[in-house]
């Protein structure tokens, strides 16, 4: 196999196993179950990317009450698409779920 041959196989190798490194949606949401939520809020804090379009949308934190005594904080995933944290009243994560057409590709 040619220098150039090996080099573009390498180069495949290395994309393949960096792809395959990025978490789902669904596995970041599960491995933050059990977490306090305001490492999640304070992730959410930090400048990022999605900033101008947080401001371009009017986004402001947002929280709701549920029926059971949980609360639930909404985080802005990415463009279209939201995950609703679901707390327990001591403030950790019990559960969580997406919303928004942005996440079916998550």
């Amino acid at each position: 196999m040619s220098i150039k041959k090996q080099c573009c196989a390498a180069v495949a190798l290395m994309l393949c196993g960096c792809g395959s490194q990025i978490a789902s949606i669904k596995e970041r949401t599960q491995s933050w179950i059990g977490h306090p939520i305001n490492e999640i809020k304070e992730g959410a804090s930090l400048p990022n990317v999605y900033d101008k379009y947080k401001a371009a949308i009017g986004w402001k934190e947002t929280t709701y009450n549920l029926p059971n005594g949980n609360w639930v904080y909404v985080e802005l995933n990415n463009k279209n698409c939201f995950i609703h944290w679901e707390v327990n009243p001591q403030g950790i994560i019990v559960g969580a779920h997406t919303k928004g057409t942005g996440c079916k590709f998550h």
